[in-house]
């Protein structure tokens, strides 16, 4: 179980309460509340880009993805480039989202207004094809060919858990800091010695048990603790996780690969 960021948040409150930073913990809890994915959970970003989509939130959702994907690429621990293209690929297929939700919801002005804010942007992709220029101007889109497949429920089921599968991947992949790999469980005093001499041992002894080990403590130990860093703040991908499987049900993409996969 990764630790919670309630833990250490709580942690770095304790310990500007510790030192008087009254001003740093109002600034800290500002910060919080604006970040755009305070918790690294896959299904709580997927909560806000549905909601963005939903709720015809254009500008929201081309700044949360992007954000999304400027601090994912610069915290991985492995080459950002595999998982650049499949970000990329993905952030076509948010917009199309929204862009076929505006069509099914009979909102001509914000599909126009789509078009107006990324159609250069889109041209210098393979992803958009004339015929989604077209879209506007076709009658009953879910019954074309090209257009088909977005409209199917099977599709979007299997774009949105591709989504989460990626992200999670991602989270576990992230690096993480030092501070989050200080845990609940392992935070605890050492040995009966220091639970006798600290009976109530505050975040701060924590936090000095952790980073400053006893000196009678073994190398094996301190390995340990290492090689537990990777798995203390972030969650891992799904035991049943469909990367690797087919991730997107495209049937325009068909006559390149029957499925696409994240390699």
């Amino acid at each position: 179980m990764a630790t919670s960021f309630s833990f250490v948040d709580d942690l770095l409150r304790d310990y500007f309460h510790y030192r008087n930073f009254t001003s740093t913990t109002r600034s800290f809890d500002n910060e919080l509340s604006k970040l755009p994915f305070e918790h690294y959970r896959a299904d709580q970003i997927i909560e806000q880009l549905t909601l963005d989509i939903h709720q015809f939130e254009l500008n929201s959702l081309i700044d949360y993805w992007t954000q999304i994907e400027q601090h994912l690429l610069s915290t991985l621990k492995i080459n950002p480039s595999q998982l650049l293209s499949v970000s990329t690929k993905i952030r076509h297929y948010l917009y199309k989202c929204y862009l076929i939700h505006a069509v099914q919801s009979a909102r001509t002005d914000k599909v126009n207004e789509f078009f107006e804010k990324l159609n250069k942007n889109l041209q210098q992709s393979n992803e958009w094809t004339k015929e989604w220029f077209a879209l506007p101007f076709i009658s009953n889109p879910e019954d074309n060919v090209t257009f088909r497949v977005y409209f199917s429920k099977q599709w979007n089921e299997v774009f949105w858990i591709s989504v989460q599968n990626f992200l999670s991947m991602a989270f576990f992949h992230m690096t993480p800091s030092k501070i989050g790999s200080v845990d609940e469980k392992n935070s605890s005093p050492t040995s009966i010695k220091e639970q006798t001499q600290s009976s109530a041992p505050t975040i701060i002894s924590k936090l000095r048990q952790k980073f400053l080990p006893d000196t009678k403590s073994t190398d094996s130990n301190s390995t340990s603790s290492v090689s537990n860093t990777s798995q203390s703040i972030f969650v891992e991908p799904y035991q049943e996780s469909t990367i690797g499987n087919q991730i997107f049900l495209t049937k325009d993409e068909s006559s390149r690969s029957k499925s696409t996969t994240i390699s």
